[in-house]
């Protein structure tokens, strides 16, 4: 064996350790959630605290090391205004809804519906063919939502059918961030893109959270040490670790490997909550992430929760 090709294996193995480690942090987002929402948080202040937080700290760290880095060209406020509204703003608060009305292993589940619904608006907005793999990964997708869902009791469906529509929700959701994402990265760095998504996110989350009054509330320590770990651990650290990963191995690999989140999500969900999932439902989470794993092998979008 050549220097040079231990060399490589050594680059790709601490390249697939960064991805492992941002997808072990994403998968712990949901129990993080649980915690907050016991403590007396509702679902739209944990996706404020969650996009501000991560925004102050983005934009003070840019602005001490690389302010260049947070110049963008006016014309493209738009991008990002719709970037920060549909990717940021209503991808926060709809997972956030899914992990406060289900349980953790289905938000999670159906979350990596998203390559799913990259396929059919690839398809509807860049003309993107809808080739027989991809097809079959929309089916196997939509196949193991109605399992997760459980779609088989009609009963339990109509009781849990506000977590699995929020559920779905948060997969289109990250669609469109994945989509908003690619135009938005064709022009700027991954840290402007970031920077500028969460801030114009923070906005519209803002408003809202405080028309109602939801912010400013009084929260013991506890729920805000779960908010400041959705916003430095589940996104920013994870987001860092992820793009440091991205420069050592191809976004395809990379997303495959991150296919570990929903299966970690279940796991920390049953050992931390005491949630279980039925025997369907597992067979449905299988779907979703084989669907998950045939979209990246043909398509590679990143990842990210």
């Amino acid at each position: 064996m050549t220097p040079c090709s231990i060399s490589y294996r050594n680059v790709q193995r601490r390249g697939g350790g960064l991805i492992l480690a941002a997808a072990l942090l994403w998968s712990s987002l949901g129990v993080a959630g649980r915690f907050a929402f016991r403590a007396g948080v509702v679902p739209l202040e944990a996706a404020f605290y969650r996009a501000a937080i991560s925004f102050a700290c983005l934009l003070l760290l840019l602005a001490a090391t690389n302010r260049r880095a947070l110049r963008i060209r006016p014309r493209d406020l738009g991008l990002f205004a719709a970037f920060g509204l549909l990717g940021v703003a209503a991808f926060f608060v709809v997972y956030m809804i899914a992990i406060n009305t289900s349980t953790v292993a289905t938000a999670a589940i159906l979350l990596y519906t998203a390559p799913a619904f990259v396929i059919v608006l690839s398809a509807l907005l860049f003309g993107e063919t809808l080739t027989t793999p991809k097809a079959i990964a929309v089916a196997c997708a939509f196949i193991g939502c109605v399992l997760v869902g459980r779609g088989y009791d009609l009963s339990s469906l109509r009781l849990n059918l506000p977590g699995v529509l929020a559920g779905l929700a948060s997969g289109l959701a990250y669609a469109l961030y994945t989509i908003f994402g690619k135009i938005a990265l064709r022009r700027y760095t991954p840290l402007t893109t970031l920077t500028y998504a969460l801030g114009f996110g923070a906005i519209f989350l803002g408003t809202p959270a405080l028309a109602t009054g939801v912010i400013p509330q009084a929260h013991p320590s506890s729920a805000w040490m779960a908010l400041v770990y959705l916003a430095l651990v589940t996104t920013l650290l994870a987001q860092g670790l992820y793009l440091a990963g991205l420069r050592y191995i191809d976004a395809g690999p990379a997303s495959l490997l991150a296919t570990v989140e929903p299966v970690t999500a279940a796991f920390l969900g049953y050992i931390v909550l005491g949630e279980r999932l039925e025997e369907l439902q597992i067979a449905g989470g299988v779907l979703v992430v084989g669907a998950v794993m045939l979209a990246r092998a043909r398509t590679g979008p990143r990842s990210g929760s």
